[in-house]
């Protein structure tokens, strides 16, 4: 029943043509953190009918009709859900976002006002985890794991000789590395500055 209802509303939405108006918007959410999609500020006596579409690792559908005063859900995680209630706003919440739920998200309106479409690129931030090292040759290692993007790395005092490496893994993330040689170094100790949309960190090292 739950699964007819859902693609009833979704074949209802095939027939409309939307002459309210369209939208784009791209979103970006550090994983573990909370993604509130904003809908429409439509009214609550105007809403006739609302559905989410979202194509991300897995295919979801959410969608809500004021007539019957229900809400469905098909093939959607229980990380996601509405904001609010959706009579009132429309508004959906995905708690805690993962990489799994980073792609498209489609919302669709029906009011009395007219029909609007919005749609939200979901991309997700992944903050490094950060180390600094250093090896008998005297090379000190920074190095700034499974981040997304890939962090920057660059050393303090700045340096013209170090060397950086990329690894990306088949998630999206990506690990950074940056290699300097602290032999015969004047200096008596180096720091690594990792900057990320997520952190910006320095890590100091001692050469003495």
């Amino acid at each position: 029943m739950t699964q007819t209802w859902a693609v009833q509303a979704a074949g209802l939405f095939l027939m409309i043509h939307l002459i309210g108006g369209s939208a784009y918007r791209r979103v970006n959410v550090e994983a573990g953190h909370e993604a509130v999609l904003n809908c429409s500020s439509i009214s609550k006596l105007s809403l006739l009918m609302v559905t989410w579409k979202m194509k991300s690792s897995t295919s979801c559908f959410l969608a809500y009709r004021r007539d019957l005063n229900e809400s469905r859900m098909l093939n959607c995680s229980e990380r996601v859900m509405w904001k609010y209630s959706p009579d009132h706003d429309p508004a959906l919440r995905i708690y805690p976002v993962d990489l799994n739920d980073e792609g498209n998200y489609t919302c669709e309106v029906v009011s009395s006002e007219g029909n609007f479409y919005f749609v939200f690129s979901l991309n997700v931030i992944v903050p490094p985890t950060l180390s600094l090292t250093s090896d008998k040759n005297g090379v000190a290692v920074c190095q700034a794991t499974a981040g997304k993007p890939a962090a920057k790395i660059s050393w303090i005092p700045a340096s013209n000789h170090s060397v950086e490496k990329y690894v990306h893994h088949l998630n999206g993330t990506v690990t950074s590395f940056s290699y300097i040689s602290w032999v015969n170094s004047t200096h008596p100790n180096v720091t690594c500055l990792v900057t990320h949309p997520a952190v910006n960190q320095t890590l100091p090292l001692d050469l003495s």
